[in-house]
C-alpha cells in the first residue's frame, strides 16, 4: 500500500507535465486574461521571408501581422479583469495583431501521445511538433488531448473574422496573436 502511494507524487508530475505542453501553450494560458472579438482585416502584412515548396518542413510559423478594426467584442474572461483598452483593444479602433499560425490557408492537426506503464513505471509519449507546407496549406500538427483537424482557410483584406486573443505578460509569442478563428459574413 505505502508503494502506491509512493508513486501518486510522480503521477501527478507526469500529468502535470503532460498537462502544460499540451496544445502547445492553450491549456497553460486557460487563466489568462481573453478577448473573443469580432473583426475586419484592413490591411495585411505577410511574412516573405522564405518560399514555401511542396513537402518542406519548417522551423518556424511565418511572422504574419494584420490591422484590423474591431468589429465587437463578443465577452472577456479570465482569472481575473484586465482592462483591453490599455493595449489598444476597444470597438471601432483598428490595432495590429500577430497570428500564432499564420494568416494563410493553414490546417492545424492535434494528436494524442500515448501513456503507458510499465510496472511502477507511467510514462507519456510526447508526439513531436512540426510544420510543413502540404497542398498549399501550413500543416501544423501539436499535441493535445483529442484528435482534431481544424482548417484555417486563409484571411485576406476586408474579412471578417471571430478570434479569442489573450493577454499574457511576459508570453509575447502569444500576447495578442491570433490562434485560431472563424471567417464570419
Amino acid at each position: 500500500m505505502k508503494r502506491w502511494f509512493a508513486l501518486v507524487p510522480a503521477l501527478v508530475l507526469v500529468i502535470a507535465v503532460s498537462g502544460c505542453t499540451t496544445q502547445q501553450g492553450e491549456d497553460m494560458i486557460a487563466l489568462a486574461p481573453y478577448a473573443d472579438i469580432e473583426a475586419t482585416v484592413i490591411s495585411l502584412s505577410l511574412d516573405e521571408s522564405g518560399n514555401y515548396y511542396e513537402g518542406d518542413e519548417l522551423t518556424d510559423a511565418p511572422d504574419d501581422s494584420a490591422i484590423v478594426r474591431i468589429d465587437k467584442i463578443v465577452e472577456t474572461g479570465g482569472s481575473h479583469e484586465f482592462n483591453w483598452t490599455s493595449v489598444g483593444i476597444e470597438e471601432g479602433k483598428e490595432v495590429s495583431l500577430g497570428f500564432r499560425y499564420t494568416a494563410r490557408p493553414a490546417k492545424i492537426i492535434t494528436v494524442v501521445g500515448q501513456t503507458t506503464q510499465t510496472g511502477d513505471t507511467i510514462s507519456h509519449d510526447i508526439v513531436p511538433t512540426e510544420i510543413t507546407f502540404e497542398n498549399g496549406y501550413f500543416v501544423f500538427k501539436i499535441n493535445g488531448n483529442s484528435e482534431t483537424e481544424t482548417i484555417l482557410s486563409g484571411l485576406e483584406e476586408g474579412t471578417k473574422f471571430k478570434a479569442r486573443i489573450w493577454h499574457v505578460p511576459g508570453w509575447e509569442e502569444i500576447d495578442k496573436k491570433v490562434q485560431k478563428y472563424e471567417i464570419i459574413s
